[in-house]
């Protein structure tokens, strides 16, 4: 009986000793971060572009301060381009941001163009072949690393190139 109640208290202190470490690990991650900062869109490439949607890439430069690196995970924003609004967007691939850097990453892109109607298709179609457009999204970017995550509110309304 003895020997029971003793393995008894090892599995409780065991278990105690494992969550008081993972509450120091995750509060020791927490008061250390610094916010990460959104540069900018430095270009937009029409991949694919038909009645149905479009393809994108698009290159944001992203500055982390933090040394732990952590992951834009798929998304869905909604768009506007040059005021259209231009349905939703959906990141077609989770994106690692790297720590301690300031650095352009390219995010995928694919639109389903279902708000747009066929009286805009003319208007869009010029929007494809102008220089600069001007791009609006609005929504929530999943990001984190393991098993924390967090929503974070993304709206950006900007004029950017458009590559060829």
């Amino acid at each position: 009986m003895f020997i029971m109640n003793v393995a008894f208290i090892n599995k409780k202190l065991f278990c105690f000793f494992v969550v008081c470490s993972v509450g120091i690990l995750f509060t020791s991650c927490a008061s250390d971060f610094q916010e990460v900062q959104f540069s900018g869109i430095e270009s937009v490439k029409m991949l694919n572009i038909s009645q149905k949607g479009a393809e994108a890439e698009i290159k944001a430069k992203i500055k982390n301060p933090n040394t732990t690196c952590f992951t834009i995970y798929k998304s869905d924003l909604n768009v506007s381009i040059n005021g259209l609004d231009a349905g939703m967007a959906h990141l077609t691939d989770n994106v690692k941001i790297n720590g301690s850097s300031e650095e352009t990453y390219i995010f995928k892109v694919k639109s389903d163009f279902s708000k747009l109607s066929l009286t805009d298709l003319p208007q869009l179609i010029s929007i494809a072949t102008s220089k600069n457009v001007r791009v609006g999204l609005k929504g929530d970017l999943h990001v984190g690393k393991f098993f924390y995550k967090k929503t974070v509110p993304v709206e950006f309304n900007e004029s950017v190139p458009l590559s060829k």
